[in-house]
């Protein structure tokens, strides 16, 4: 009676378990397929490679420029973030007191819980107006960097963790200082974790759309930055402004387009780090 009750109870427990997960696993599918199906008719080399004048904002020809713009933000941003995250996190595992460690976890769970949406607004504040940077390549990359650095400092943080503790006492039983303990024993056996982050944090940016609409892209008019005080054009931008021509079905197929390079391209910076944390973990 009792196995019968027990055997009753895990079918139970199997069937509210595939409930809850068939629905998670399903719709993102439906979701992915249907873009690529909406995406189909536009989808192919000419569309990714070709280059717009910069009048209609890609509608007519290529997202190049587009593509481009996005990996630029996306590759400036992390270049900024990364040395800071990683002298936080450092600074966090070998000088930071047990009561500083607390708030700088606090502090940075807090801020990567902030919407990208109020940075971008004080990027627009700060460096747009007050700086007079201008809506430019180098005050969305700025933005995007404050963005992503709480992320990239948790993660450069769980990369340190993965090295034990009796490396740097080993370390410093051999007379070895901070510097030396940083360059000779952590660096080294965690870089293969920190280029991992580094390509999540790539990703991350780009998926963000609120913070560069303020700062660093246009509509139309550009096709390539000439400084790093000029506007972009973007992926996430381009998408925002085709979805609202409803009444345009070529238009339309074309934000389908963008919008299947772009998960492809988040999707393949998420694939190669899945595929280093593979070899980390061999």
């Amino acid at each position: 009676m009792n196995t019968s009750r027990l055997q009753y109870r895990d079918t139970i427990s199997k069937s509210i378990v595939w409930l809850l997960a068939i629905p998670a696993l399903l719709v993102p599918t439906i979701i992915l397929g249907y873009i690529f199906w909406k995406a189909a008719p536009v989808l192919d080399w000419d569309f990714i490679s070709g280059t717009a004048d910069g009048a209609g904002f890609g509608v007519t020809e290529g997202i190049f420029a587009q593509l481009l713009g996005s990996l630029l933000l996306a590759v400036m941003a992390c270049v900024m973030a990364a040395p800071f995250a990683l002298g936080t996190a450092l600074y966090y595992r070998i000088y930071a007191s047990p009561r500083q460690q607390q708030l700088l976890i606090v502090m940075f769970n807090m801020l990567q819980g902030i919407p990208p949406i109020v940075f971008g607004l004080c990027g627009l504040v700060m460096l747009v107006n007050l700086f007079a940077w201008g809506v430019s390549l180098l005050s969305g990359a700025v933005v995007l960097a404050i963005v992503l650095l709480p992320l990239l400092v948790l993660n450069t943080l769980a990369a340190l963790e993965r090295i034990p503790l009796n490396y740097t006492e080993a370390g410093r039983a051999l007379g070895l200082d901070s510097g030396a303990i940083i360059w000779r024993l952590r660096l080294p056996r965690s870089w293969l974790n920190l280029l991992t982050g580094l390509l999540l944090a790539m990703a991350r940016a780009l998926s963000e759309t609120a913070p560069i609409m303020f700062t660093a892209t246009v509509f139309s008019g550009v096709v390539w930055p000439d400084s790093l005080f000029s506007p972009v054009t973007t992926l996430q931008t381009h998408i925002f402004y085709l979805a609202q021509e409803g009444n345009n079905p070529q238009v339309i197929n074309i934000a389908w387009g963008s919008a299947a390079v772009l998960v492809l391209l988040v999707a393949a910076f998420g694939l190669i780090a899945r595929v280093l944390k593979k070899l980390e973990a061999d």
